[in-house]
């Protein structure tokens, strides 16, 4: 049942967007998308929900929300690292807002903007509220069980992930034989993948781990990965996926799993009981 008040969904690129949109409808929301621009959002079939902004332009982003009324927030999608370094026009309240971060990571501006609603009575909720369908429980979910060497690279891996994730550097990392190959920045989650592989491409067991901060705040930038990231790997050479429990959104599990399966891929999702359970049976999708 939808809370009292407005929902409007800050909408970058990809799926998740939809999927949102489409969980809020059912709730008995009443949704609203602000599409991002520069991320190149499509609306769909919610042309009629969408109302385009820039976001450089967080004055105009403000006043459309005062206008819908809008009591909550919701952040969904993909927005380019890379924006930040090219020649935009940011209104007076970005150039703030930017002036106030004590970097110009991920972090300090996500959570500046949402401060920045939160002044004006708007909260940010969390991206699990609607995507829950998304998370997977612990487990192998691909046939082939694991060598001692991908556990103890997947627990490596892991590791250095979730350390990555608290520099507020990157969400990645590709391992090999306990090295670390590639780490993720600015460049996003293909390239990392590419490049782990570039090096990998002849052993053909690099390890992929992606990893939230180890306390993560889930109103924004929830570790992503879906079928796109398993034609990476295939592309690249890396073997094995792996991520973090609760914490990871998986875009059509359904599908990306059968993909990884049928090209002879690794899925797994870590969790409290750790790798030790990653060997046991097969997980299916709940």
């Amino acid at each position: 049942m939808a809370t009292k008040g407005r929902l409007a969904i800050i909408a970058g690129g990809g799926e998740l967007p939809h999927i949102g949109m489409s969980e809020a409808l059912a709730a008995g929301e009443d949704p609203l998308f602000l599409g991002l621009i520069e991320s190149d959002f499509v609306p769909r079939e919610h042309s009629a929900r969408t109302i385009p902004v820039h976001i450089t332009q967080v004055g105009k982003i403000l006043k459309t929300i005062q206008k819908e009324k809008i009591s909550r927030i919701l952040m969904l999608g993909k927005v380019r690292k890379d924006l930040l370094f090219q020649k935009l026009k940011f209104d007076l309240k970005a150039l703030s807002i930017l002036a106030r971060t004590i970097n110009r990571n991920d972090y300090p501006i996500f959570l500046a903007i949402a401060d920045e609603f939160e002044a004006m009575g708007v909260k940010v909720i969390s991206q699990k509220i609607y995507l829950q369908s998304l998370l997977l429980p612990e487990g192998r979910y691909t046939p082939k069980k694991f060598s001692s060497q991908e556990i103890k690279d997947i627990d490596f891996g892991m590791f250095y992930a979730e350390k990555m994730a608290d520099l507020d550097i990157g969400q990645m990392v590709v391992v090999c034989d306990e090295s670390v190959i590639a780490v993720e920045a600015v460049e996003g989650t293909d390239e990392t993948i590419k490049r782990g592989g570039q090096y990998t491409k002849k052993k053909g067991d690099a390890v992929v781990c992606k990893s939230p901060k180890a306390k993560q705040d889930d109103r924004f930038d929830l570790p992503t990965i879906g079928i796109h990231t398993f034609q990476m790997m295939l592309e690249s050479g890396c073997k094995t996926l792996c991520i973090r429990e609760g914490e990871t959104l998986v875009v059509d599990p359904k599908t990306a799993i059968e993909f990884a399966t049928k090209h002879k891929l690794n899925f797994c999702v870590l969790g409290k009981s750790g790798s030790k359970v990653l060997n046991g049976n097969q997980k299916k999708i709940p």
